[in-house]
């Protein structure tokens, strides 16, 4: 069954590719997240002490770096760190609220005092309707008019960017300001904190349609995964995931941390023995049994058909010495065979037709 949802924004759809299985605990199940991160409680706090500047400028107050400081320092101190985690080894509480303050001494340096657009709209909240039963939703940072009388939306970025059109977020944020404005052009702003550098480019109406498409084609995707479609796709991020604890194959760096016999909520051997993780995606290994015994294979089968024989892992010798150190197919178990085909060489299942499991060794490489 696919699943029922109606909502979704630029954060919804970013988590789904990033791992559809983090998407289904946040949107579907709706589960609690057992922590944030740092990062997150960083940026959180910076933007709170921005959008305190401008609403002060726009009632007619002039605020002063020691001033938004301050008000940085209350956001800062209000997070409930019990539930905020640091995930980098080497690095300190006061390392990122140090961090934050450089941010906002930069912002405040060399941005806020030049800054003659006039604020129309901070942290504003938006919601438009793509197609039958589709909301998409979002909050925009700052909508401002320049003195040319240009609208400028703008997103204050405390990590890693890219360009303002390398995603979908900004120009999803201009469908929804051409929905409401006549005008033809606006402009889309990243003020990149981290590097000190703000990216403005200019972005016309005739631009929108294909962003509508585009998210369209994303939402459809996912509406039309099966639950228990929605799986991991594990990277080093998972540290960050507040989900990690639950989810049953997390990277191997998570697992690395877990305490042993750690409830993930998911059936398991018992043991709490950690399995290695996958050198090709960081998948969690997983003992399967095939037509000639035990073998590993990955957990995120079929988007990696990474396979290992189990006696070659160990270092034994293989029960059948037909196995040892040859590709097993990961779905029956069965030898695979070098083959050429119409497009090229190919790895075929030695129990073909029973088993039509094939991998090209133009993409994946011979091992």
């Amino acid at each position: 069954m696919s699943i029922d949802v109606t909502g979704f924004s630029f954060s919804a759809v970013s988590t789904f590719k990033s791992c559809p299985r983090a998407y289904r605990y946040k949107y579907v199940d709706k589960l609690p997240e057992a922590f944030s991160s740092i990062e997150a409680h960083l940026g959180s706090s910076v933007h709170e002490a921005l959008e305190w500047a401008y609403t002060q400028r726009r009632e007619g107050y002039e605020p002063t770096l020691e001033m938004a400081l301050e008000q940085y320092k209350y956001a800062w101190n209000s997070g409930d760190f019990d539930k905020i985690k640091i995930v980098k080894e080497d690095k300190r509480k006061d390392d990122y609220f140090n961090q934050g303050c450089e941010f906002i001494a930069y912002f405040f340096q060399r941005v806020f005092p030049y800054d003659q657009s006039t604020t129309l709209y901070l942290e504003h909240k938006f919601e438009i309707p793509l197609g039958e039963d589709i909301i998409y939703r979002g909050v925009i940072d700052r909508i401002a008019k320049e003195p040319d009388g240009t609208l400028k939306v703008t997103d204050y970025k405390t990590g890693r960017v890219g360009h303002p059109l390398d995603t979908l977020q900004l120009p999803s944020y201009a469908m929804y300001i051409f929905r409401h404005n006549i005008d033809d052009e606006i402009r889309l702003c990243f003020e990149d904190l981290r590097e000190q550098r703000t990216i403005a480019v200019p972005y016309t109406r005739k631009e929108v349609e294909k962003v509508k498409e585009e998210l369209l084609k994303e939402i459809e995707q996912i509406r039309n995964t099966k639950e228990e479609d929605f799986i991991t796709q594990p990277s080093i991020l998972c540290l960050w995931c507040g989900y990690n604890q639950v989810c049953d194959n997390p990277h191997g760096s998570v697992t690395a941390v877990r305490p042993t016999g750690t409830n993930t909520g998911q059936p398991g051997n018992g043991s709490g023995e950690i399995q290695e993780a996958c050198p090709r995606c960081g998948g969690q290994l997983q003992k399967k049994n095939g037509k000639f015994g035990p073998f590993l294979g990955c957990g995120n089968f079929p988007q990696c058909r990474y396979t290992l024989d189990i006696n070659v892992q160990k270092g034994n010798p293989a029960e059948n010495p037909e196995v040892e150190g040859k590709d097993i197919c990961p779905e029956c178990g069965s030898l695979l065979k070098r083959r050429k085909g119409k497009y090229g060489a190919f790895m075929g299942c030695t129990n073909y037709p029973e088993c039509r499991f094939t991998r090209d060794l133009g993409e994946e490489g011979e091992r």
